[in-house]
């Protein structure tokens, strides 16, 4: 797939599989501006008729603000929402960045070429944020008002793949090579790249599968989304194990997900019957009464007669949905008190903390 981006919009192969930090922290943007804006005002002032000038001050500062706010739209810390709402008064500037990159990159010198090169990245990658925007009208109005150019729409090149996850360009050809994603012309679908993606470590814009009702999920996704429940409470989190025990307020029902999950989400609960979770979309169901761990788990989460301990992969936020709304209708059977339910904090949930661990790697 090769890259056909225009000027300030590519991706550049130098800064891909860095982490966010390492490319853009204050100082290193700070720097790159002024290096920057050193090689530009003077022509700038030239062409406008206003003679040399030892002193780019007022361009530098504007242009360092703009670069951090593009940065906190391509490094995934605001929704766009919030992000053009905080710019409601200053997207002149904003746009002036974008031409003061393009600009940059024509009077280019090998003395600023590494700088260029980070601002341009930023830009690239802010227009890579605005293609996986789920409100499309939103992302195309601000890109036509702000100077970014979104290219191939619906679809993710392997270089935007790698980009998004922090990742080389070598493990997505790999990825295409295994059909982890199929391949069409000029690219990958972006929902099932942003299905993929998310189980990535490094995926940057993880949260945008979280407000899509059918992309996949992790732990650490549900976790944040049950958080904001109101009829749901987190009993406690297992740092060692990376799990979290939850249980729904009006039930009682207690189950257990990874909440530091990356490849799946994983959950974990006692049942009569399987079937009603399954036809909701819980999917890869497994029996886990028989681990040798299983009495242990069950010694924090009481299983009555007739129950069984099974865990299962919950695929999207639809299906979280579905099954947090089912188990707060279920009234939970209540089991004999466990005397020893305090030596088992620890070891209660090995079963799926196994699986959690496993997850991570």
């Amino acid at each position: 797939m090769k890259d056909t981006g225009t000027a300030g919009q590519r991706l550049r192969d130098e800064w891909l599989g860095k982490a966010i930090e390492s490319l853009w922290d204050e100082a290193m943007i700070t720097t790159a501006v002024a290096i920057a804006s050193e090689q530009v005002s003077n022509p700038l002032r030239r062409l406008s008729g206003a003679g040399e000038a030892s002193d780019p001050g007022g361009l530098k500062q504007q242009m360092i603000w703009a670069a951090l706010r593009w940065k906190a739209l391509a490094a995934g810390q605001e929704t766009l929402e919030h992000w053009l709402s905080q710019a409601t008064q200053r997207e002149g500037t904003l746009r002036d960045f974008v031409d003061f990159v393009a600009l940059t990159g024509a009077l280019i010198v090998k003395e600023i070429e590494t700088e260029w090169s980070r601002l341009e990245h930023l830009l690239g990658m802010a227009a890579l944020r605005l293609k996986l925007e789920p409100s499309k009208a939103m992302a195309e109005d601000a890109a036509s008002r702000l100077g970014i150019v979104i290219l191939r729409p619906g679809l993710l090149d392997h270089r935007e793949i790698a980009a998004a996850c922090s990742i080389r360009l070598a493990t997505v050809r790999n990825a295409l090579s295994r059909r982890e994603m199929q391949l069409q012309s000029g690219g990958v679908e972006i929902g099932e790249a942003m299905d993929w993606m998310v189980k990535r470590k490094g995926f940057l814009y993880a949260d945008i599968n979280a407000v899509i009702p059918e992309r996949r999920i992790n732990g650490r996704l549900a976790a944040g989304y049950l958080a904001q429940l109101p009829n749901v409470r987190q009993r406690r989190l297992i740092s060692r194990l990376r799990l979290s025990e939850w249980e729904t307020i009006p039930t009682q029902q207690r189950f257990a997900i990874n909440s530091q999950g990356v490849k799946h989400c994983l959950m974990m609960l006692t049942s009569a019957d399987i079937t009603p979770l399954v036809a909701l979309g819980a999917v890869s169901a497994e029996n886990r009464s028989r681990d040798p761990n299983a009495r242990l788990y069950q010694e924090s989460f009481p299983c009555a007669a007739g129950e069984q301990l099974w865990q299962f992969q919950v695929p999207n936020m639809a299906v979280l949905d579905a099954l947090v709304a089912w188990l707060s209708r279920q009234v939970h059977a209540v089991a004999a008190p466990v005397a020893s339910q305090s030596h088992a904090d620890e070891g209660s949930l090995a079963v799926l903390g196994r699986d959690c661990q496993a997850d991570q790697e």
